[in-house]
């Protein structure tokens, strides 16, 4: 008697957990281009600052934040979409002696690595920009996640990494303009 209410109790309990819903899975989204920011700063001759962003952008991410380190990303910036607010300076960044946006159109984020550490994804990955592929590790913070206007499901993150832009083969004017570059970004996914 004592076993069927055992196994009784066991088709209870594993029937419940197949109708429970599955709270850690990893979802896909994709990147809302309307809601990303990319945004450099670097320093000119010493007395300030020159700020710019990027205008579009492609990609998509998968994560889960009960378990951030399976998380994966993979981002692309059209690099002529550059914008520091001068005609004359974005044209001059797109050329041969910055950018050269002709020869080298896309710069590309591919992760290869997550760690999770005081409630901020340590993501390694291969950035390509300019034809030359480095290791980076990018801060994520996680913002939010929730629904948006329209009802679907979204999550947010920010960032903020430094950059030696010599190492990617981008050393015109150096040291008058800075060799370092601070970079910036938040973006929306949109749930796949």
């Amino acid at each position: 008697m004592r076993a069927i209410r055992i196994a009784g109790l066991m088709m209870l309990t594993l029937g419940m957990s197949c109708m429970s819903p599955r709270t850690a899975d990893a979802a896909d989204y994709v990147l809302d281009d309307q809601h990303t920011s990319v945004v450099f700063a670097t320093s000119h001759f010493g007395y300030s600052y020159c700020y710019g962003m990027f205008g579009k952008y492609s990609g998509n991410f998968t994560v889960d934040m009960d378990d951030p380190s399976t998380a994966t990303f993979q981002f692309t910036i059209d690099a002529a979409s550059l914008d520091t607010k001068s005609e004359k300076r974005d044209e001059h960044l797109r050329g041969p002696d910055f950018f050269d946006v002709k020869q080298f159109p896309e710069i590309t984020f591919v992760s290869t690595g997550v760690t999770f550490e005081d409630k901020e994804l340590q993501v390694t990955g291969d950035l390509t920009m300019h034809g030359v592929t480095k290791s980076i590790v990018l801060p994520l913070t996680y913002v939010g996640a929730g629904k948006g206007p329209a009802g679907d499901e979204r999550i947010g993150f920010f960032g903020r990494t430094t950059l030696t832009r010599s190492d990617f083969g981008v050393s015109a004017y150096v040291p008058n303009i800075g060799d370092e570059v601070t970079l910036m970004l938040s973006f929306e996914g949109i749930l796949k």
